[in-house]
């Protein structure tokens, strides 16, 4: 009797046991998956902070300043850390943490070099800025010498032509000398013994003042030149002269009076042209007739 009670107290323990045992064992898994559960969360959001750092660097390492490489290198540290974190096969509170920790760092960092990148772009930014004003006011600056060089190469065009001498009331006459010397004007070809060329120099304050050279052409009727005493340039062609002498020109309006000799056994009839040259320049021409016989 007493043997029956016994075994059956012991079935109640033994079944009490198992009890306790199995809520236990229930208990302990649902702590697990729900550590396990939390873990992996954990592991997850340190994973995307890491992505969102990969994609910060690669917009500033796109933007090419100055410190890529070492955005670069910072990037590869990044990227690293995070496949070390995927590889990761047991993960615990104390794994999480150290994780988190180096992000922490990393994120601290990131922000120290991209504080850097940020100045160094407005500073590139404010020099581009300075680079495109200084070529903006070189441009205007050349455009401006450029119309002023032309502006004063048209001045000195105008002024090279205001320079140019211009003579008036160009008049000759043929000349007859007395055995005493003097000389009265003629028109007989045999009686002619120099000519007496007169012209009038304009005032012109363009010009410069002083000593000008003036050439004076004289052509028979033939075109041939009387009396040549030399060779000057003309328009660029060079021609005998006449005669020649120089002027004191002060920039007033200047009388011209020239008396050139000629053989008059070389004179003909018919009719003379008489041309005068200042400076190279024509300043006037006229014609002398000059008559046969002797009265």
């Amino acid at each position: 009797m007493e043997n029956k009670k016994s075994g059956k107290s012991i079935v109640i323990v033994l079944a009490v046991l198992l009890a306790a045992v199995t809520g236990y064992s229930l208990y302990s898994n649902a702590n697990y998956s729900e550590l396990t559960e939390e873990l992996a969360a954990e592991k997850a959001e340190i994973k995307k902070e890491l992505d969102e750092l990969v994609v910060q660097y690669d917009a500033k390492i796109a933007e090419g300043t100055s410190l890529k490489a070492k955005l670069s290198a910072a990037r590869e540290g990044i990227v690293s850390y995070r496949d070390s974190l995927t590889s990761e096969k047991k993960t615990s509170y104390a794994t999480i943490r150290r994780y988190k920790n180096r992000v922490y760092s990393l994120q601290a960092k990131n922000k120290e070099l991209f504080a850097q990148v940020d100045s160094l772009t407005t500073q590139n930014g404010q020099l581009n800025e300075a680079i495109v004003a200084a070529k903006q006011t070189i441009e205007t600056q050349s455009t401006e010498n450029a119309e002023l060089t032309a502006k004063n190469e048209d001045l000195q065009g105008k002024v090279a032509i205001g320079a140019v001498l211009s003579a008036g009331d160009l008049n000759a006459v043929a000349m007859k000398k007395s055995s005493t010397g003097t000389l009265a004007e003629t028109s007989k070809y045999k009686k002619t013994d120099a000519f007496r060329i007169s012209f009038k120099i304009n005032k012109n304050e363009l010009t410069s003042s002083g000593d000008k050279l003036a050439y004076l052409v004289i052509k028979d009727t033939e075109g041939t030149v009387v009396a040549p005493k030399g060779k000057v340039n003309i328009n660029g062609k060079e021609v005998y002269y006449s005669d020649t002498t120089t002027i004191d020109y002060q920039n007033i309006e200047t009388d011209v009076i020239v008396i050139t000799d000629v053989n008059r056994k070389e004179t003909q009839k018919g009719v003379y042209t008489i041309a005068a040259y200042v400076d190279g320049v024509t300043v006037g021409s006229t014609n002398v007739k000059l008559k046969g016989g002797w009265f």
